[in-house]
């Protein structure tokens, strides 16, 4: 049987990668041209699939000075 702080533990991983992957989605539709011309579904799909690399990777391509690199 899981263990009651391991249960909590992974309930609130699961909120925060239903939360980072919203924020993502709702982040990439208010851009003109997100990164890679990738549609918000898909940004908020990869930050759900893989939480805290794909929320990274999102932030790294449209929100980091690396970003204007890109868009040249």
């Amino acid at each position: 049987m899981i263990k009651g702080w391991f249960f909590v533990l992974l309930v609130l991983l699961v909120f925060i990668d239903i939360y980072l992957s919203a924020a993502v989605y709702v982040d990439a539709k208010k851009l003109k041209a997100p990164a890679l011309q990738v549609a918000p579904g898909i940004w908020g799909l990869l930050s759900f699939l893989f939480p805290f690399f794909g929320f990274f990777i999102y932030w790294l391509m449209n929100r980091s000075s690396l970003s204007h690199i890109h868009r040249i």
